[in-house]
C-alpha cells in the first residue's frame, strides 16, 4: 500500500436566503424578491406613477393602465392587496370583503366608512369602482392592514409594505367510536385543521386500529402547523367491552398492514412443510468489517481490495471512554484513475440499541438511494462517505452500514476507528491493527437467488432464511485465515415467488430470538416489524396477495411476488417466511 496520497477536499456552499430588492433607473428596473427561508414574510407592493406595471411580492405584473389618481388620491385595486397578503375577496349584501383569518375588511363603494374586524374605520376617501374593479385609497393600507408605504420623489415610486398576520394555532379534532368490541376495527376521522396554514405533523397517543384487552382507553391528538406551533391536545375515551369480534391473529389477517406484529403459535409456524425451491448463487464480493465489533481506541479494523461489483457491511460499537468514529478510506494504488460508483446504501447510528441501528441500516439500504460517483486519481485516497464521518459515537454507542460499490479498477478499502477530530486521510497508513474479536473477511458469491414455483396459498408452507452462513466461505485479508459469514451479514437473498394465489398472506416469524430488520416486497421496503422488535411468538405481516377489482378480475393471473432479505446486525437468525391461505379471512 502506497504512503503517498492526494486528499480530496470537500467544499460546501451555503446560500442564505434573504429579502433583496434592487431598483435601477427611474422605473422598476431589475427588482428581485427573495424570501428568507422559513417564517412569515411581509407583503410588498411596488409601483411607479404613470407606468403600466406593478410588482407584487417580487413578481412584475402588467396593468391595462397606470394606477388611477382620483381627486389627487392614488387608488389601489383591492385584488392587488388581496393577492399580496393571501386574502379572500367576495361580495355579499354587506359589501366587498377582503379576508384573512386574522384580518377581515369590509368596504362599500362610495362610502368612507369601513370595518376592520369589529372596529369601524373612517377612510380618508371613499373606495370607488373603476372599470368594474373596486379600488381604495393608498393611505387606507395603514388603517385596514398592519401596513405602510414610502414614496421616492425622484423615482415617483411607491413601496407598500404590509406585515403578516400573527400565526394562528392549529386545531386538533377527531372522531372515533365511544365503544367497541375486542378486535373490532376502530375508524378514526381526522378533523384537525389550521386556519391560516397547513398541518405539518400529527401526534397521537393511545390510538390503536383495534384493542384486544377490555377497559377504557384514552386517545389524544396534538397537531403541529407548518410554522411549528402546537395545538391544544384533544382527547376522547373509548370503552372496549369483553365481547370478542376477532382475535389478534384473525384481525391482522383481515385488516393488517405490512409491518404489523401480532401473536402466533410458534410451534405451528415451524410445523409447516418447506416450500420447494430452485437456488443459485452469485452477486457481489462482500467486504465485512465486524471484528473487533467493539473497539477500545484508534486503530485499523479491516482492509482489503475490491474490483468491480462489491458490497461493504460495517457493524461496530465504541467500547472506549472517548468519542470515536469509524471511517472508510478508499485508496487507488493503480497508475490510472479509477471511477467508483456508490449505489444502494444504508447507514444508521449512533445508538446504544444495536437492534435498532442494525435494522435501520438494512431498511435504508433496501429503500434505495441515488448513485454517487467518485473519480479517484492514481495514488489518491478519499473518504468513502462524508455522512459516515458524521456518525460520532459516544461510549457504548454503535452504528451499522451496508453499501454497494462498483469500480472500473481495483481499489483498497480501509476501515478504521479514529478520534472525533482525527483526519482519517492523515491517519490511514499509520494506525495499529486492532485485535480481532469476532468475524470479518472478504467473501465471494454471497448473494442467493431462490425461486419458488409451486403454488403458494393453497396450503400452509414455510421458507427458512438466514441459516446458510456456514456455506459462505471467505478469507480474512489481514491474517490470511479462512472464515465463514455465519450470520449471512451483508449477503442479500432474493426470493422469487412465481405462483402466489389470491388471498395468500405472507408472514415473517423469527425462530431464534429477538429480531428487528426489514425486507423489500416487490421493491417496497417494510420494517419487520414497523416498530420495536419481534420474537418467536410473533408474526409480522409482509404481504397480502389481493385480488383486483373489475369485470376481468376472475380471469387475471396473480402477479409474481419478489421478496428481498438481508440479515440485520445484532438480530437473531434464522427467520421463516410463512405462506398462509387466506380464504377464511376474505
Amino acid at each position: 500500500m502506497k504512503k503517498e496520497r492526494i486528499g480530496n477536499r470537500f467544499a460546501r456552499q451555503v446560500l442564505a436566503a434573504g429579502l433583496v430588492l434592487s431598483l435601477a433607473g427611474a422605473g422598476l428596473g431589475t427588482n428581485a424578491l427573495i424570501e428568507a427561508a422559513g417564517g412569515r414574510q411581509p407583503a410588498h407592493i411596488i409601483f411607479v406613477h404613470g407606468q403600466k406595471q406593478i410588482q407584487v411580492n417580487g413578481k412584475v405584473q402588467p396593468l391595462t393602465a397606470p394606477l388611477p389618481v382620483v381627486k389627487g388620491v392614488t387608488m389601489i385595486p383591492i385584488r392587488t392587496i388581496a393577492a399580496a397578503v393571501g386574502a379572500k375577496v367576495y361580495n355579499d349584501d354587506k359589501g366587498t370583503h377582503i379576508d384573512t383569518y386574522a384580518n377581515q375588511v369590509t368596504l362599500n363603494a362610495g362610502m368612507r366608512g369601513a370595518r376592520r374586524n369589529d372596529s369601524y374605520i373612517l377612510l380618508p376617501a371613499a373606495p370607488v369602482r373603476i372599470d368594474g374593479t373596486m379600488h381604495l385609497p393608498l393611505s387606507a393600507v395603514k388603517q385596514l392592514w398592519n401596513g405602510g408605504y414610502t414614496y421616492n420623489t425622484q423615482l415617483k415610486q411607491v413601496h407598500i409594505t404590509i406585515q403578516p398576520d400573527p400565526n394562528a394555532a392549529p386545531v386538533a379534532a377527531f372522531q372515533a367510536p365511544t365503544a367497541v368490541k375486542l378486535g373490532e376495527p376502530v375508524a378514526y376521522e381526522d378533523l384537525s385543521y389550521d386556519p391560516d396554514g397547513s398541518i405539518a405533523k400529527t401526534e397521537w397517543s393511545g390510538r390503536k386500529s383495534a384493542y384486544f384487552e377490555p377497559g377504557v382507553y384514552t386517545v389524544t391528538q396534538t397537531v403541529i402547523d407548518n410554522e411549528g406551533l402546537r395545538s391544544v391536545t384533544e382527547s376522547q375515551e373509548i370503552v372496549v367491552t369483553d365481547e370478542v369480534m376477532y382475535t389478534p391473529f384473525e384481525y391482522y389477517m383481515r385488516y393488517g398492514n405490512p409491518g404489523d406484529k401480532f401473536a402466533v403459535d410458534t410451534k405451528l409456524m415451524n410445523s409447516y412443510n418447506e416450500a420447494a425451491t430452485v437456488e443459485s448463487r452469485g452477486g457481489r464480493t462482500l467486504y465485512m468489517s465486524n471484528a473487533p465489533e467493539r473497539f477500545f481506541g484508534e486503530g485499523l479494523l479491516y482492509a482489503d481490495e475490491l474490483d468491480g461489483a462489491g458490497r461493504l457491511f460495517l457493524h461496530h460499537r465504541n467500547g472506549s471512554s472517548e468519542r470515536l468514529k469509524a471511517v472508510v478510506v478508499v485508496t487507488n494504488e493503480q497508475s490510472e484513475s479509477v471511477k467508483l460508483t456508490i449505489g444502494k446504501r444504508g447507514l444508521a447510528g449512533p445508538s446504544v440499541n444495536a437492534l435498532q441501528f442494525g435494522s435501520a441500516a438494512v431498511l435504508r439500504y433496501l429503500s434505495g438511494a441515488a448513485p454517487r460517483e467518485l473519480e479517484i486519481a492514481p495514488g489518491a485516497s478519499v473518504t468513502l462517505l462524508p455522512e459516515l464521518e458524521k456518525i460520532i459515537m459516544n461510549p457504548n454507542e454503535g452504528f451499522s452500514g451496508m453499501l454497494d460499490v462498483d469500480s472500473d479498477g481495483p481499489l483498497t478499502y480501509t476501515t478504521m476507528a479514529v478520534k472525533e477530530n482525527t483526519d482519517p486521510l492523515s491517519a490511514v497508513f499509520n494506525l495499529p491493527q486492532l485485535e480481532k474479536v469476532g468475524n470479518r473477511g472478504t467473501f465471494a458469491d454471497t448473494d442467493l437467488m431462490i425461486e419458488v414455483n409451486e403454488p403458494l396459498g393453497i396450503t400452509e408452507r414455510k421458507l427458512r432464511l438466514g441459516s446458510r452462513g456456514t456455506t459462505i466461505p471467505g478469507v480474512d485479508a489481514l491474517t490470511g485465515e479462512a472464515t465463514v459469514d455465519g450470520g449471512e451479514y451483508g449477503a442479500v437473498t432474493t426470493v422469487q415467488l412465481t405462483n402466489v394465489a389470491y388471498g395468500t398472506r405472507i408472514l415473517l416469524n423469527p425462530r431464534a430470538g429477538n429480531f428487528q430488520g426489514a425486507v423489500a416486497v416487490n421493491g417496497k421496503a417494510v420494517g419487520t416489524p414497523s416498530a420495536g422488535h419481534a420474537n418467536p411468538g410473533d408474526g409480522v405481516l409482509l404481504y397480502h396477495q389481493q385480488k383486483p377489482e373489475g369485470e376481468n378480475a376472475d380471469h387475471t393471473a396473480p402477479p409474481e411476488v419478489t421478496i428481498t432479505f438481508a440479515s440485520p446486525g445484532a438480530s437473531a437468525l434464522p427467520v421463516l417466511l410463512v405462506f398462509l391461505p387466506g380464504n377464511e379471512f376474505e
